[in-house]
């Protein structure tokens, strides 16, 4: 009786196990943003205090490349289409949007963004290389959040006062303003 228990026991454990499925997290950032908030936060030898921006603040970092390095909160668009990034909303031409990115010599004139270790469990990285000041420049962001109105974007950060200082990670607070 026990030898039939036990080879029960043992076989209930190894073959009733039930697989378990998540769907694959679909990420739609299309749409056109405003930055409603941003959060600068010391993660590495935090030497000074984190940061929050909100309505009508000016967020200055020239280590940053343009336009990422003067960010007037609730004043900053990002638009993102299929597969192409536009940033710096200058106003509207003939019922255009006129952006500052890309610039007129961006190869083939875009910015093609890619999202990359997208999964069920994360949303993954969203990045873009540009051309500013005469340079290639990359953006890299971790979505963090891709809600029905809202996009929360996280920098990769960066040591902006050399390698053994402390590392600054800014988070961007995003408001779907338009399609």
């Amino acid at each position: 009786m026990k030898k039939i228990f036990l080879f029960t026991l043992i076989c209930t454990l190894l073959f009733s196990c039930e697989k378990y499925v998540v769907n694959k997290s679909d990420v739609t950032l299309s749409g056109k943003y405003v930055i409603s908030r941003l959060d600068v936060t010391n993660v590495d030898q935090p030497e000074t205090r984190d940061s929050l921006y909100t309505l009508g603040q000016k967020y200055v970092n020239h280590s940053l490349p343009n336009p990422f390095d003067s960010i007037v909160i609730n004043r900053f668009y990002i638009h993102f289409d299929y597969s192409t990034v536009r940033m710096n909303w200058i106003g509207v031409n003939n019922s255009r949007d006129i952006w500052q990115y890309p610039l007129p010599n961006q190869p083939d004139g875009f910015i093609y963004y890619s999202i990359f270790n997208n999964n069920a469990y994360n949303s993954g990285y969203v990045q873009f290389t540009y051309l500013t000041n005469g340079s290639n420049k990359t953006m890299t962001f971790l979505i963090e959040n891709d809600g029905f109105e809202t996009l929360q974007l996280k920098s990769s950060g960066a040591w902006f006062n050399g390698k053994y200082g402390e590392k600054q990670v800014m988070t961007l607070y995003l408001s779907r303003v338009g399609p």
